[in-house]
């Protein structure tokens, strides 16, 4: 494994779209040197490499390997690539952080935690929901107890019918198990393996309100179990009204209270108490807190949220640290196997509702 021997540390980028920029700012921001981004695309490449002032440019990822002395990767790529590209980095010495989905299936999971036990490489995958601002405080707030025992938790995905994966009938995003859903799963179950723990799934519902073609189905709720009677819920719809808008959030209730969690676009965090509401200091005093960070972020980091993810910062800067011996990665590669475990059962049950309506 490539450690921080020197006082700079240097990490290729596979892949240059969107998400690869997050990347780099978050890499930079602990203190790392990004040499070389890769695409099979020359001019995204060398695009991207001028925009964020990148010395290199590839357009074989085995090369990059080759000539430049790089400690670890990001790997930002559609996830069909992300284990062939994972493998061969670990071979050759490299770190790994992963986008999500870990892997697209179980299988291929299992070929990567293999390849990782045989190397004395490290590796992290980007669950960035669960660093954001609200959720952190929200896990520091379950953590002391402000709502008693965490009994379950809803997460909502609220798309509109225009949304730019799904509305692109080649994307590939159509191609995972799952379709679109399979590509949007993996942050709804990370987020409640973290409240509530190893989950079992009871139901899941399917039903299509939209005339996208390529898409068998637009809504989808799921419900799990977890340990100590807990149970979890997941909703995921593409037909929310307005243009190209989201909105994620999370409600967690406990039996001295309930947390609702504003995720996506805007952070928010508010606890309601029995016979007290949502009307007390502390609410305000949180929520003070957390845009302020996010407003702080802004004007310290001179980008704008679209540009920096407090989350992938807070992920990249926990690797480095791991790369330094300084503990484990916030997220470990059995996390990643666990989530990528439950999102493929719900997506086979998507897929046998799916062959059962032809």
């Amino acid at each position: 494994m490539k450690l921080l021997e020197t006082t700079v540390m240097n990490v290729g980028i596979v892949g240059c779209g969107y998400i690869s920029g997050i990347h780099v700012h978050a890499w930079r921001d602990s203190g790392v040197s990004v040499a070389a981004a890769c695409d099979l695309n020359e001019k995204a490449a060398m695009q991207f490499t001028k925009d964020f002032k990148i010395p290199s440019h590839y357009t074989n990822f085995s090369e990059m390997l080759n000539k430049e002395d790089l400690s670890a990767v990001s790997v930002c790529v559609p996830p069909r690539f992300h284990t062939n590209i994972a493998v061969e980095a670990l071979n050759s010495g490299c770190n790994v952080v992963v986008e999500k989905p870990f892997t697209v299936n179980t299988d291929e999971a299992e070929r990567l935690l293999g390849t990782l036990k045989k190397t004395s490489s490290k590796l992290t995958i980007i669950h960035s929901q669960l660093y954001e601002h609200s959720i952190f405080h929200a896990m520091q707030r379950v953590k002391a107890g402000d709502i008693g025992q965490v009994v379950g938790m809803d997460v909502g995905i609220l798309h509109s019918p225009d949304e730019i994966m799904a509305a692109d009938k080649n994307h590939w995003c159509h191609k995972l198990p799952g379709g679109r859903f399979g590509e949007n799963l993996p942050h709804p179950i990370y987020l409640l393996q973290a409240f509530l723990g190893d989950l079992k799934i009871k139901s899941v519902l399917t039903d299509k309100l939209g005339s996208a073609p390529w898409m068998p189905f637009d809504e989808l709720r799921v419900i799990l179990e977890a340990g100590e009677n807990k149970f979890g819920t997941i909703h995921i719809s593409f037909n929310a009204q307005g243009h190209d808008r989201t909105d994620v959030h999370a409600n967690i209730y406990g039996t001295a209270g309930t947390m609702h969690a504003g995720i996506y676009p805007i952070s928010s965090l508010m606890v309601s108490k029995p016979g007290r509401g949502i009307m007390h200091f502390g609410n305000m005093e949180q929520q003070i807190k957390i845009w302020g960070a996010y407003i702080g972020n802004i004007l310290s980091k001179g980008k704008t949220p679209r540009y920096y993810s407090v989350s992938h910062a807070r992920i990249i800067k926990s690797f480095v640290e791991s790369l330094k011996g300084n503990g484990k990665p916030l997220v470990t590669p059995e996390n990643g196997y666990e989530n990528v475990r439950v999102v493929e059962e719900i997506c086979k049950l998507i897929e046998e509702k799916r062959v059962s309506q032809k």
